[in-house]
C-alpha cells in the first residue's frame, strides 16, 4: 500500500476521537525521531502523548522484555500473581516515596486515577473528592467530572459533572487565580480550600487529588508553601492525598517524582505513561496500612499483569542505566536558558516554567494582560507539524509543551530547540498581524 493509500484507509476505517487539520499515518519510531508512511522525519518533543516514549521510542530493552514475556506468560489471573509482577511492585517500593509500598497495576493512568478514587472513598467513608481548577486526570466519566478544565466537561451535552467532585482554585502563580498579587496568590488559595471545607462541605470529603505541576492545565507550576499547605490542611482534616503523576513521574522533573522536587508526601500516588515505555501503563502506589486486602474494592481483566510489569521493570532499569534523572535536570536547564533567550526576543513569550525537562512556554498576546495567544498557537501547531516537529498546546490552548525523551540525542535536542524558536517566532508574527486586521 502507498502513503495515500494508508491516508485513505485511516479515514475511511479508524474511528478518531480527536480530529487535526493534518493526520498523520505514522510507519516507525526510533529514539526521539519518528518516520510517516510518505518517509518525513519529525522530531517528538512530548515524548508520544504526553510521556509514554520518555526514554525513546522503539527502546530495544523494552522491547526484548516485553517479547519475552509474551512468549513465557503474557497473562494471569485475577487472583494470583506472577514472577514480573512481584518483582515490578517489589523494586517500585525501593523507589517510592516513603511510606508507599503497596502497588495496583493497571493499563491506563486514567484507570490507575479511578483505582485510587475508589480505595480513598473506601478506606475514608467519605464520598466526596477534591480538585483543583484547571486540573487533568483523565477521560473517563469519572475522571472527567474531576477535570478543572470546563472546556473538557463540555463535550457532551449537560457536561460531565459529579456531585460529589468539587473543584478549588489553584495556587498558579503566574495568572493567580484568588489574589491580585502573584506573591498572595499561593496563601490564598490555601485558604479558598479551607474556606471550600469550612462551608459544610467538610465531613464527606475523603480525598484531595493533585497534579505537582498541572499538565494539560498549562504546565502550571505552585510554590513551595502552596504544597506545605495542602499537606497541612489535609493531615489536620484526615483527607487523603492524592497525588497524580501520570504525567510527571519517573525521572521527568529531574528528580525520580516530582514529590521529591516539592517535598510532598501522598497517600497513594499515581503514576503511568512513562513506565511502559510505550506500553499502555497506570499504576497506583499506596501506603499499605490503607488497605484490607480481605475486602474487595476493585476489579479489572487486566490488572496486575505480567506484561506490564516486564515493561515497567526494563523502563526502570534504563533509566537507571542512562542515569535519566540527571539527565532531565540538565537538558531542563539547558533548554531553559535557551527558552529564557527567546522570552528576552519576542514579546509573545509571556512565561517559561517547569521542573527539569517539563517545560511550558505560555505565549501571550500582551504581557501586561496576559491574554492567552490561543488562535495564533493553534496555527503554530500545524506550522510545527509540517516543518517536523511533533507539540502540543496545553492551557488555554497558549502554552508550547517542550518534553522530549529524556535520553534524546544532543544533536536532535539542539533541532528541536531551533523548531520551537521558529514556531515562537511564527506565533509572533500572528499576534502582530492580528492587531494590524484589528487595527
Amino acid at each position: 500500500m502507498t502513503g495515500r493509500d494508508y491516508h485513505a484507509d485511516a479515514d475511511r476505517f479508524v474511528l478518531h476521537s480527536l480530529r487535526r487539520d493534518r493526520q498523520l499515518v505514522f510507519e516507525r519510531g526510533e529514539g526521539a525521531r519518528l518516520w510517516d508512511v510518505d518517509g518525513k522525519m519529525y522530531l517528538d518533543a512530548i515524548s508520544g502523548t504526553n510521556g509514554p516514549a520518555m526514554i525513546g521510542h522503539s527502546h530495544p530493552k523494552v522491547a526484548e522484555a516485553v517479547g519475552r514475556q509474551l512468549t513465557q506468560l503474557p497473562s494471569t489471573f485475577l487472583a494470583h500473581d506472577s514472577i514480573p509482577v512481584v518483582d515490578f511492585c517489589h523494586k517500585i517500593a525501593e523507589i517510592a516515596p516513603p511510606g508507599l509500598s503497596k502497588t495496583f497495576l493497571c493499563p491506563g493512568g486514567g484507570e490507575a486515577v479511578e483505582a485510587a478514587l475508589k480505595l480513598a472513598i473506601r478506606v475514608s467513608g467519605r464520598p466526596e473528592v477534591i480538585s483543583l481548577h484547571g486540573a487533568y486526570h483523565g477521560m473517563s466519566l469519572a475522571t472527567m467530572g474531576l477535570s478543572g478544565i470546563p472546556s473538557l466537561r463540555e463535550w457532551f451535552p449537560g457536561g460531565v459533572r459529579w456531585p460529589t467532585f468539587h473543584q478549588v482554585p489553584s495556587g498558579d502563580s503566574y495568572r493567580p487565580q484568588v489574589a491580585d498579587r502573584e506573591d498572595e496568590n499561593e496563601s490564598s488559595a490555601a485558604r479558598a480550600l479551607e474556606a471550600t471545607l469550612d462551608g459544610g462541605t467538610y465531613g464527606h470529603v475523603g480525598a484531595l487529588i493533585i497534579e505537582l505541576v498541572q499538565g494539560p492545565g498549562g504546565h502550571v507550576v505552585y510554590g513551595h508553601n502552596y504544597y506545605r499547605e495542602v499537606q497541612r490542611i489535609c493531615r489536620e482534616r484526615d483527607i487523603l492525598l492524592i497525588v497524580d503523576e501520570v504525567q510527571t513521574g519517573l525521572a521527568r522533573c529531574g528528580e525520580m517524582w516530582a514529590c521529591d522536587v516539592f517535598d510532598v508526601q501522598p497517600d497513594i500516588l499515581v503514576v503511568g505513561k512513562a513506565f511502559g515505555g510505550g506500553f499502555p501503563f497506570g499504576a497506583a502506589i499506596v501506603r499499605a496500612d490503607l488497605v484490607d486486602e480481605r475486602e474487595p474494592w476493585h476489579i479489572l481483566t487486566f490488572q496486575n499483569q505480567p506484561l506490564q510489569a516486564a515493561a515497567g521493570l526494563a523502563v526502570i532499569g534504563v533509566v537507571e542505566e542512562e542515569e535519566l534523572v540527571e539527565r532531565a535536570r540538565v537538558l531542563g536547564e539547558r533548554a531553559c536558558s535557551r527558552l529564557q533567550q527567546l522570552a528576552a526576543s519576542y514579546e509573545v513569550v509571556g512565561d517559561i516554567r517547569g521542573p527539569g525537562l517539563f517545560i511550558g512556554i505560555d505565549l501571550v498576546e500582551d504581557r501586561d494582560t496576559k491574554k492567552p495567544a490561543t488562535a495564533a498557537c493553534r496555527a503554530a501547531w500545524a506550522w510545527a507539524l509540517d516543518h517536523g516537529l511533533i507539540t502540543w498546546f496545553g492551557g488555554a490552548g497558549n502554552v508550547l509543551k517542550f518534553k522530549p525523551p529524556l535520553n534524546t540525542p544532543e544533536t536532535d535536542f539542539d533541532e528541536m530547540l531551533d523548531l520551537v524558536e521558529q514556531t515562537v517566532a511564527f506565533v509572533e508574527d500572528q499576534v502582530v498581524s492580528s492587531r494590524g486586521v484589528a487595527a
